[in-house]
């Protein structure tokens, strides 16, 4: 598995050493001192290091309605319980069909990442996380099961009051797929997620359309197969430019790269006065022949 660094890996202030699927290898407050913990890991165990990764470019969001989500009072603390994941359950079309398969969140729960639970995705609205002890996650048979202390604050309020009317009955998370973590149907129209790498938890107090990140994912990978190129690159550099950022080097290449390779090679003209003298000369030889 290679190594990367980032400066956006959630629970490091600095730059980070992570490996492919998320996992946070070690803090820095200095890019340097990550790409050389980055090339020392990656040495030792004999592989290339694989450069600078922005983690937020292909974060996806799914959204579940949970009847059950359970809100628990004693005293003063309020306590959620709810499933932010169901397995082996159809999403709604993306367009594709998606499924989680048991034991996709295993992986990155046994890692050190600080997951945080949100309001609608809002990282600005924080109710609970899991380096504070206040988010608890874990994997059953049903799915990602969601326990959190909720704090005093204003939005937290709020929520248990939609909970107390039963208004809120959805949740959702953030997350990215690994290289190697999904597998496609044949005809591109299902997906199955065999492995998660969790972002972040949210309770949902609204209707929250599923991300066009999802569909730029698929389209990068039916490209990448069609032109021999690497599909989580081009997923970064086709979502860089949905999103109207500014493309680095790399992506533009990339891209343009692409594009010459799609693009249909026209047949070579021909000029017409060549081929009315080559004619010209098939009929004299004709009739020099009779």
């Amino acid at each position: 598995m290679p190594y990367f660094i980032t400066d956006s890996a959630e629970g490091c202030d600095g730059w980070a050493t992570i490996k492919d699927d998320g996992e946070i290898v070690g803090c820095h407050t200095s890019k340097q001192d990550a790409i050389d913990q980055m090339v020392a890991i990656s040495l030792a165990e004999g592989m290339k290091p694989g450069g600078e990764r922005n983690t937020m470019t292909k974060v996806e969001t799914r959204q579940v309605q949970v009847q059950d989500l359970e809100l628990r009072e004693e005293g003063s603390t309020r306590t959620f319980a709810g499933y932010a994941a169901v397995f082996n359950s159809d999403s709604e079309p993306l367009p594709f069909i998606e499924q989680i398969r048991p034991g996709a969140f295993q992986r990155t729960l046994s890692a050190r990442n600080n997951i945080k639970m949100f309001v609608n995705h809002e990282d600005t609205m924080v109710l609970a996380s899991t380096r504070s002890g206040t988010l608890r996650l874990s994997e059953d048979n049903r799915g990602l099961q969601v326990q959190a202390t909720l704090p005093n604050t204003t939005f937290a309020n709020d929520l248990v009051e939609l909970m107390r009317s039963q208004i809120v009955d959805s949740m959702s998370f953030g997350f990215h797929v690994p290289r190697g973590g999904d597998e496609w149907s044949d005809d591109g129209q299902r997906r199955y997620l065999n492995e998660i790498a969790l972002r972040e938890v949210s309770v949902v107090t609204g209707f929250l359309a599923y991300e066009a990140t999802s569909a730029t994912i698929r389209k990068a990978q039916l490209l990448a197969q069609r032109t021999d190129t690497d599909a989580d690159a081009l997923a970064d550099a086709l979502t860089a430019l949905e999103a109207g950022n500014e493309l680095n080097d790399d992506q533009a290449n990339l891209l343009v790269d692409v594009v010459d390779r799609q693009r249909v090679k026209a047949e070579p003209t021909v000029d017409a006065s060549e081929v009315i003298g080559v004619l010209r000369e098939k009929l004299d030889l004709l009739a020099k022949a009779v």
